[in-house]
């Protein structure tokens, strides 16, 4: 066993995996606190797609390099397809910690981020259905730790209540994320 401390961001298109990983890592940046954020999305870019579990075996292969940092925090945003799966996922990256936090928004609000961010009709159209999936899922309780909502909260709200939600939260924590306090998730501006 290593001393990493694993947060998976988990949760539907749109939630604000990504975006709340990014403010994370400058929260925990500023507080001075060992971390790295490794994007699944980034480790399954390949096309054609070699197979479901590609982002996997690309994780576990680049694993040890980052646990060679004493005490890191790894942050990593993904959707995680069912129990089997996290259990692959845990077999793969193992830690000292390991917390899953599900992030969620009302459907209606994740299609619109979904149909805001992407770039063509076909994508829009793909992830507004992968919204409707994961919405439908009956197993969500089984594969999350915690549950954070990202609707109604600026970024770094909702970074603040995850951090705190997984106890990586320092008490004396300020406000010092460089980040614009009104910017919500999904926004542009």
């Amino acid at each position: 066993m290593n001393s990493a401390h694993v947060l998976i961001l988990h949760g539907s298109p749109g939630s604000g995996k990504t975006t709340l990983a990014r403010v994370i890592s400058e929260l925990l940046r500023a507080e001075g606190v060992a971390h790295g954020v490794i994007d699944v999305d980034e480790l399954n870019l390949v096309f054609p797609s070699p197979g479901p579990d590609f982002w996997l075996g690309n994780l576990a292969a680049i694993w040890s390099r980052y646990t060679q940092v004493p005490g890191i925090r790894m942050i990593i945003p993904t959707v995680i397809a069912d129990a089997e799966r996290l259990e692959r996922l845990r077999a793969a990256i193992p830690a000292a910690s390991f917390v899953v936090c599900e992030l969620t928004a009302p459907v209606d609000v994740l299609k619109a981020r979904v149909t805001a961010r992407e770039p063509t009709d076909e994508w829009r159209e793909a992830l507004r259905r992968w919204v409707d999936h994961h919405a439908g899922r009956t197993d969500l309780e089984d594969i999350r730790d915690v549950l954070v909502s990202t609707h109604d909260r600026t970024e770094v709200e909702s970074a603040r209540e995850v951090l705190r939600a997984v106890g990586w939260a320092r008490p004396d924590s300020g406000e010092s994320s460089g980040r614009s306090p009104s910017k919500r998730i999904g926004s542009h501006t």
